[in-house]
């Protein structure tokens, strides 16, 4: 029997996702499987290790029952994650601290800010391509080492998301060169881990998982995950990538000065280039491919509908029923502004920024609020546009992806705000789609990149700015801004009212 079908896993923030794709990129069936997030205090994100890997392995047993043919098709399995998850492991891979830190989990903010103060932090952000942040896992690992010392002495190594998915379908201990980037602890120029990063994090070099390319084989699944999901034995298993190269990959994104819009639960916007451009208000992560992507990010990009959902509607209601009730309210909500800093703000000073409404009236309904959560989204995603820009130049294309794509009515909104057309892929799974192109590269069918991106990817057609709206989303866009500005002392006063939330007891839990 020919074996044409990859085997992708997602191990996203809000579920955990199995697909069987063919080699021209279509997905064939797909499993999806929830969890939560788990925020004990305001500017917390965890999730438990153990629940991905049981929805892993329920997912691949749930799709290899209901497709029986369907095993003996596979030519491997590829992983994409959500980046900067950091697994504390013991010799055995197994989890010795469950409750893990995820991307957008600010604890260890304190941390970044003694570091920002080094006088050397010019030369480290020229070696790391980045500045410090709260996601980076080199100060989530200094939070834990301090502030979990009984799981600490258990560890002998950190993963990331997806390597902990690998590791648990194969025994291995590896990452690949797109998580690697992103540590804080690697060395851009050479893709290695630099000795004076580790030394000044107070970290042994065989604590880190080994680093290798995404197409990279790094193992076959174990016999009793065959025995426990019905995988063949002997199937490889590549390294894989972060989501955010997965899907940038998996939406044809590949040459320099392609733009890339990702919307999830953050929005990524991202540039390829050919090289690390560090800036204020910019990263650098390594791409799938043999190139680096310049990009800015906005924790509660798609997450702001996701809340709006749960708290307006108790998620009775679809994300198409609530763009439909935002698209009856007119452009700018009758002056109702929204701050979309539900989970603190990853790229600026203030880590701590909160969300809010500006301008309510007795006149304003559900429809003008939840106008209002996919506006000043995309306004904060403008903001990190324009760093980007400033960074990178000119955007000579703009490609969005992910399941914030979906929509013609958000994407006209971006389009607006943003001030350029953007062109759609014509599938939404495309960290999905990356998966499945990165196994194919890694067991030899596709011959490089770019003949991935042509068996693999297709698009829809391009959104074009509402020219009767721009001038309005101009005058707000200032409104933004200086609410942003004019909010930051209160910040700090609010942290001090609800306490200091970077001592949080664990299981102190709110979903």
């Amino acid at each position: 029997m020919t074996r044409d079908r990859i085997l992708a896993i997602d191990i996203g923030t809000g579920s955990v996702r199995v697909a069987l794709v063919g080699l021209d990129g279509r997905i064939e069936a797909m499993v999806q499987r929830e969890h939560d997030q788990l925020t004990p205090k305001h500017g917390w994100s965890e999730q438990r290790a153990s629940q991905w890997w049981a929805n892993a392995e329920a997912g691949i047993r749930q799709i290899l029952a209901e497709h029986p043919s369907a095993a003996n098709q596979l030519l491997c399995i590829a992983t994409c994650g959500q980046m900067h998850g950091t697994v504390l492991v013991d010799d055995n891979l197994r989890p010795v601290l469950d409750e893990v830190p995820l991307w957008n989990d600010k604890r260890c903010e304190a941390e970044v800010r003694a570091f920002s103060a080094r006088d050397d932090l010019s030369r480290i952000m020229t070696l790391t391509g980045n500045p410090p942040t709260t996601a980076w896992p080199a100060f989530k690992l200094m939070w834990l080492k301090t502030h979990r010392p009984e799981a600490w002495s258990k560890a002998t190594g950190v993963l990331m998301p997806k390597d902990f998915i690998n590791a648990c379908l194969t025994g291995v201990r590896a990452t690949d060169l797109s998580e690697a980037s992103c540590f804080y602890l690697l060395d851009a120029r050479t893709g290695r881990y630099d000795g004076g990063l580790l030394a000044l994090f107070g970290l042994d070099p065989g604590f880190l998982p080994e680093i290798k390319a995404a197409t990279d084989v790094i193992g076959a699944v174990l016999p009793a995950v065959c025995r426990s999901t019905g995988l063949p034995e002997g199937l490889p298993v590549v390294a894989g990538t972060s989501d955010m190269a997965a899907s940038i990959l998996g939406s044809g994104v590949h040459e320099s000065g392609v733009a890339s819009d990702s919307t999830g639960t953050s929005t990524l916007l991202t540039v390829v280039s050919d090289a690390p451009r560090p800036a204020v208000g910019v990263n650098n992560l390594h791409l799938a491919n043999r190139a680096w992507g310049v990009f800015t990010i906005l924790d509660a990009g798609g997450d702001a509908m996701r809340w709006a959902r749960l708290a307006f509607h108790d998620n009775a209601l679809s994300y198409a029923e609530i763009a439909a009730m935002a698209e009856g309210s007119p452009a700018g909500c009758g002056g109702l502004v929204f701050l979309p800093y539900l989970s603190g703000e990853r790229n600026a000073a203030r880590h701590n920024a909160r969300a809010q409404f500006f301008g309510l009236t007795r006149r304003h309904r559900a429809g003008d609020m939840h106008r209002a959560v996919i506006e000043g989204s995309a306004f904060g995603a403008r903001r990190c546009l324009d760093d980007l820009t400033a960074a990178t130049g000119p955007i000579s294309r703009l490609i969005a992806s992910g399941g914030g794509s979906r929509s013609d009515f958000v994407l006209t909104v971006k389009a607006s705000i943003y001030g350029l057309p953007i062109l759609r892929t014509a599938d939404a799974e495309n960290g999905i789609v990356g998966c499945a192109m990165i196994g194919g590269l890694g067991l030899g069918t596709f011959a490089d990149t770019a003949a991935a991106v042509r068996a693999c990817v297709r698009f829809d057609r391009e959104i074009q700015p509402n020219p009767a709206w721009q001038d309005k989303y101009s005058r707000l866009f200032t409104v933004f801004n200086d609410l942003y500005r004019l909010s930051a002392p209160f910040y700090d006063v609010l942290d001090a009212v609800e306490g200091d939330y970077r001592h949080a007891a664990p299981g102190d839990e709110i979903h």
